[in-house]
C-alpha cells in the first residue's frame, strides 16, 4: 500500500530536479535555448520543452527575442529569459539581542529589511518577535512569497528544521521550520547562522575567490562555518560548550565551568569587563550601571586602557585556540571572523592571529589570510542563499 506514494514522490522530485536543472542552466548564463537546454542538461527536447512550458506558466521564464538559426538555416529559436522579480524571499536572523529579516527577489538583490528587537525574549515570545519581522516584511511584498529561510545562532538540526539548543534565547528541541511553515504556508528553511555567515561570504564576499573557507562567529556564543573546497556545510556550527579548562574567569553554573563560551561569550565578556573595572578605578569602560558594547571596549584599548587591554588581551588568546584548531585540521585559504566581537577592530584581529602562530608552526599561519567581518546583514543573506540554492537550485 506504500508504494504508490513512494513512486508518485520519487516522480515529483525528479520533475523538481529536472526543472532546476534548466532553469539553473538560463540564471547562469549557459543556455538560453530548447535546444542548447537540451544539449546542456542531457534532457530530451520534449522533456524540456514541456519543463519551459511549466516554467514559463509560473512566470519564472519568459521567452525574448530570437536566437540566430543554425547552419544548416531553420527556424530561428525563441530565447528565454529568467525573472528574478517572478518571486520574493524572506531570508532571517535571530541574534543576540535582535532579529533581522531581509526581502529579496529571485537573484538575491534585496529590496527591504526590517528589524525587531528582542528586548530580552525567551522562548515563545521570540517566535513572536521572528513573526513579527516576517510580516513586516509582508507589507512590502509585490510578487508572491516563495519560501522563508531562517539562521539562528545555536545547535540546529536543518533536516528537521528543529532547533536543539539556543540557550541565550531560551529554546531546545523547538520545530521551528514547522511552526512557521504552518503559518505562513511556505517552505522553510532552517541553518545554524554561522554557516550562513560562511555561505553568504562564499556567495556574495571576498571568500568567493578561495576554495577553502572559515567563518567563525562570536556573539553570545561561539560558532564555526565552514567552506571546504568549494563545497558549503551547515551541519552543526556551534561550539562554544566545548569544555577548555577546569575553571572560569567569571562565577558562571557548574555544568558550564570552563567551557568556550565562559571565555568568549559576550554575557561573559561583560561580566569580565566588571571583574577588571574594578581592578582599575580609573578605566574608561562604562560602569555597571551604563551598557557595554564592543565598540566601548575598542576605544578604551585605543586610549591605552588597561582593563581593555588586558580583556582584549584574554580574549584573543582564547579565540588564537579556535582559529589554530581550524587551521591545523583544515588548512583553509582564509579565515573570517564575524559576530559583535569584530568590533574590536584590526589591533584585536592581529593579536589573536600572533597567538595563533605561537600555537602552530608559523608557516602555517603565513598561509592563510583574515579578515573581519563588521557586516550586520550576512546570516540574512545566507538564509536568502540557502533558500533559493534548496527550493530552486539557484545560487
Amino acid at each position: 500500500m506504500n508504494a504508490r506514494p513512494t513512486n508518485k514522490a520519487t516522480h515529483r522530485q525528479l520533475r523538481q530536479h529536472n526543472q532546476q536543472l534548466v532553469l539553473r542552466a538560463i540564471y547562469n548564463g549557459v543556455a538560453n535555448s530548447r535546444a542548447a537546454l537540451a544539449q546542456e542538461t542531457g534532457l530530451a527536447k520534449p522533456t524540456v520543452s514541456e519543463l519551459i512550458g511549466e516554467l514559463i506558466e509560473a512566470g519564472l521564464l519568459v521567452e525574448e527575442g530570437h536566437g540566430r538559426s543554425t547552419r544548416e538555416g531553420g527556424k530561428r529559436p525563441r530565447l528565454l529569459k529568467f525573472v528574478p522579480q517572478a518571486r520574493h524571499v524572506i531570508g532571517l536572523s535571530v541574534n543576540d539581542d535582535h532579529v533581522m529579516g531581509g526581502l529579496s527577489d529571485l537573484s538575491g538583490q534585496v529590496v527591504a529589511w526590517h528589524y525587531v528587537a528582542l528586548d530580552d525574549a525567551q522562548g515563545e515570545a521570540v517566535i513572536e518577535v521572528i513573526r513579527a519581522t516576517i510580516n513586516g516584511l509582508l507589507a512590502q511584498l509585490d510578487a508572491p512569497l516563495l519560501c522563508i529561510g531562517v539562521g539562528v545562532p545555536g545547535v540546529v538540526d536543518p533536516q528537521a528544521g528543529v532547533v536543539q539548543y539556543a540557550p541565550h534565547i531560551g529554546w531546545r528541541e523547538v520545530p521551528l521550520a514547522r511552526l512557521l511553515q504552518q503559518h505562513y504556508r511556505v517552505p522553510v528553511y532552517l541553518a545554524n547562522s554561522t554557516a550562513l555567515m560562511a555561505m553568504a561570504e562564499y556567495v556574495y564576499g571576498p571568500a568567493d575567490q578561495v576554495s577553502s573557507f572559515a567563518a567563525v562567529r562570536v556573539g553570545a556564543s561561539v560558532g564555526v562555518g565552514l567552506v571546504i573546497n568549494g563545497a558549503i556545510y551547515h551541519g552543526g556550527g556551534e561550539i562554544g560548550h566545548l569544555r577548555l579548562a577546569d575553571y572560569s574567569p567569571v562565577e558562571v553554573a557548574p555544568d558550564v565551568i570552563g567551557r568556550l563560551v565562559t571565555f568568549l561569550g559576550w554575557p561573559y565578556v561583560r561580566q569580565r569587563a566588571a571583574v577588571l573595572r574594578r581592578a582599575y578605578p580609573a578605566s574608561l569602560l562604562p560602569g555597571d550601571d551604563a551598557p557595554l558594547t564592543y565598540l566601548h571596549i575598542h576605544y578604551a584599548t585605543v586610549n591605552g586602557d588597561a582593563a581593555a587591554l588586558a580583556l582584549r588581551d584574554e580574549l584573543s588568546q582564547s579565540l588564537a585556540q579556535v582559529f589554530a584548531w581550524i587551521i591545523g585540521l583544515l588548512r583553509p585559504d582564509h579565515v573570517s571572523l564575524a559576530g559583535p566581537i569584530a568590533d574590536l577592530g584590526e589591533p584585536f584581529l592581529a593579536q589573536t592571529i600572533a597567538y595563533t602562530r605561537a600555537l602552530l608552526l608559523p608557516d602555517l599561519v603565513e598561509r592563510v589570510t583574515f579578515s573581519l567581518s563588521t557586516s550586520p546583514n550576512l546570516v540574512a543573506l545566507g538564509a536568502i542563499a540557502q533558500a533559493l540554492h534548496l527550493e530552486l537550485g539557484l545560487v
